[in-house]
């Protein structure tokens, strides 16, 4: 099993279980990782040796905490990694996308920090942040009913931008309002289910996914 195997392995069970609550069976692994049944089987043996995974006896596999960590340090770096390529050197959604699966396994987290400052450095203003008249319009989290398809056209506010960049929250993102609570909203970014604040909702601007 190498880098690239196990990371894949552990970001799809965390997204299974973000999104359902359950673990999963090893045959919908291979079907989501597209590695065979025997090649998955093989990645979970080990998985559960090193202590990232836990199986029951029914054959269901979840993350331990120890696993969950390594998931959430991976989808981390792809965050990172995707907004730089987006925003620094200009790539599409897609593309960088793309690019950031790729580059997530290979990348050390002494470059992820240092790309982290740039960003920052580079977002970083003197006054009250400027937001481009044509998102006058747009409304913010808060204003969407659950169950709408947004995009994200811009985050209020410098230094929240880079925090919410690392949990996907970017600029031309399409998320999906999921439900409204008291406190919370939750919403679904790349297959993942994020509670939010409301104060952190008011300063995310959408539109319509169309």
């Amino acid at each position: 099993m190498d880098t690239v195997e196990r990371e894949d392995t552990i970001l799809t069970l965390m997204r299974v279980y973000e999104r359902s609550g359950h673990g999963s069976k090893a045959d919908d692994l291979a079907d989501q990782t597209r590695f065979p049944v025997h090649k998955i089987m093989n990645i979970l043996d080990e998985l559960v040796l090193m202590g990232d995974v836990q199986v029951t006896g029914d054959g269901i596999y979840t993350l331990t905490d120890q696993g969950y960590t390594l998931a959430a340090t991976v989808m981390r770096r792809h965050h990172v990694l995707e907004t730089f390529l987006k925003e620094m050197l200009g790539m599409d959604h897609e593309t960088a996308h793309e690019e950031a699966c790729t580059m997530e396994h290979h990348t050390s987290e002494n470059t992820i920090n240092r790309l982290r400052s740039f960003l920052k450095t580079t977002r970083e203003c003197p006054g009250p942040c400027r937001i481009h008249h044509r998102h006058h319009s747009c409304r913010t989290l808060t204003d969407c009913p659950p169950g709408e398809d947004l995009v994200i056209e811009a985050i209020r506010g410098c230094r929240r931008e880079l925090r919410l960049a690392d949990l996907g929250l970017v600029p031309g993102e399409h998320i999906r309002v999921m439900e409204r609570m008291a406190d919370t909203l939750l919403i679904r970014v790349k297959d993942c289910d994020i509670a939010i604040s409301p104060e952190i909702a008011r300063s995310v601007l959408v539109g319509v996914d169309r």
